[in-house]
């Protein structure tokens, strides 16, 4: 989970890199497109921050995160058809 999140942080900090030098702000259709590009980056790049920074630590052989995993499966097998 951690890999593909930090990943996808990079792919994001690449295409900014990438498209800043390409793109100037003014008030026109492609300085308008450019900011709203801009803002749409920014909160991907925030939402995979939060999510690196605040996500599920992944612990192996924990006894409650194994018996919470039984009882979705059992959950699940009761409302599957």
């Amino acid at each position: 989970m951690k890999q593909r999140l930090f990943l996808s942080v990079l792919c994001i900090l690449f295409l900014v890199y990438d498209a800043v030098p390409r793109f100037q702000f003014d008030l026109t259709m492609e300085g308008a497109f450019f900011g709203l590009w801009l803002v749409f980056a920014l909160m991907a790049l925030g939402g995979n921050f939060v999510g690196l920074y605040f996500g599920r630590s992944e612990k192996k052989g924990n006894r409650a995160s194994q018996f919470e995993d039984s009882a979705v499966e059992t959950r699940k097998k009761l409302y599957s058809r």
